[in-house]
């Protein structure tokens, strides 16, 4: 699969904050937006078709991938301190989202990991791509899943997919560890866009985030999708400092996963 660029893509959680970006960031790059969510979506443009339906509504699903080329999937629960909502969309739901789409014969997946799946790690740890996940709360456990489950589906039936580990995805940002962390909205447009359309790609994990100075990632592995960051959230340290943030102070984050390293319970 070497373009999407005149096909039909399904974004799932497209209410969200990462969904919204995206509806307006895609809009015009591919054939046709259809865009699905639990929350209401409003109105659709020429170029969007909108679905409001739940992850576990079989039919619902199945109805929406029809004449899908590719699959965005961000729609996911949370709060780790939830297991039973978590578990029901983000493994329950999550494995029959894939699983029709592997009906369907969709050949690429984008999926919304995040770093959380290795947050367990020091951040005095350089993370690659290429170690044993160190997730910090439920919630990455789940993230974990849908990464291996997408390798079995490579492996297995050759559905090529990128796991995107997104860091911190805010208009800005607004915390010391925002600096090395921090995906700008543009960046944001990019880095799926990129996930979309590169070819042969197998099943490859890709960290999402800016091009940081202070990134502590040793190999994001962004050439696997030909992503090039063009922002540095170091052009808002001035504002940080501004607002009274510690920028170069002592780390006040011990582990990569930032808050979720607490204990669950």
């Amino acid at each position: 699969m070497n373009t999407v660029h005149d096909r039909r893509i399904l974004i799932t959680g497209a209410a969200g904050k990462i969904g919204r970006v995206l509806r307006s960031g895609l809009a015009g790059r591919h054939g046709c937006l259809r865009l699905l969510d639990v929350a209401p979506l409003g109105s659709a443009s020429a170029e969007e078709e909108v679905v409001q339906a739940d992850l576990l509504d079989g039919p619902a699903i199945d109805r929406a991938l029809d004449d899908v080329g590719a699959l965005v999937h961000l729609a996911g629960a949370p709060d780790p301190r939830d297991f039973a909502t978590m578990y029901s969309t983000n493994v329950h739901g999550l494995y029959a989202l894939f699983e029709a789409a592997r009906r369907r014969r969709i050949r690429r997946i984008v999926f919304a990991s995040s770093n959380h799946t290795y947050g367990m790690a020091p951040v005095t740890h350089p993370v690659t791509v290429t170690e044993p996940p160190r997730p910090d709360s439920f919630y990455g456990v789940t993230k974990v899943f849908g990464e291996t489950l997408l390798r079995y589906y490579w492996e297995k039936h050759g559905i090529e997919s990128v796991s995107l580990r997104i860091g911190s995805f805010t208009e800005r940002p607004m915390e010391q560890r925002h600096l090395s962390t921090w995906l700008s909205p543009a960046d944001g447009v990019a880095l799926f866009d990129c996930a979309l359309t590169q070819g042969d790609i197998g099943a490859a994990i890709v960290v999402g985030m800016s091009g940081n100075r202070r990134i502590r990632i040793a190999q994001p592995n962004w050439q696997a999708i030909g992503y090039v960051p063009r922002d540095d959230a170091e052009d808002w340290v001035g504002q940080l400092q501004q607002e009274g943030v510690a920028v170069d102070g002592p780390l006040d984050w011990t582990r990569h996963g930032g808050p979720y390293e607490a204990p669950d319970h």
